[in-house]
């Protein structure tokens, strides 16, 4: 796959950057008319999962994110969860 000239991987076909009002990247996937806030390019260059992360590492699907209230929480888009302690605490089964 060719890479732009800023060294990331190009959007796939179809697809498109956009912000929010908050000024929050977003992504449009003309193909089926849907949003979401995972760039489709992570499916090729993260983790698939917790076992596969190195150090702070997220896996795809999942976001830090800052609120002056609570400080750092973790955002699993694919489940539309929110957890407030870092996600690889969790209990992800057995090794």
């Amino acid at each position: 796959m060719p890479r732009k000239g800023n060294g990331q991987l190009p959007l796939p076909d179809g697809w498109e950057e956009a912000r929010d009002y908050d000024g929050k990247v977003f992504y449009i996937d003309h193909n089926t008319k849907q949003t979401s806030w995972i760039d489709p390019r992570d499916r090729l260059t993260k983790p698939l999962s917790f076992a596969d992360c190195v150090g702070d590492e997220l896996p795809w699907g999942w976001e830090a994110a800052y609120d002056p209230q609570i400080g750092i929480y973790y955002i699993d888009h694919i489940n539309s969860e929110c957890v407030c302690f870092f996600p690889a605490d969790l209990n992800m089964g057995s090794p």
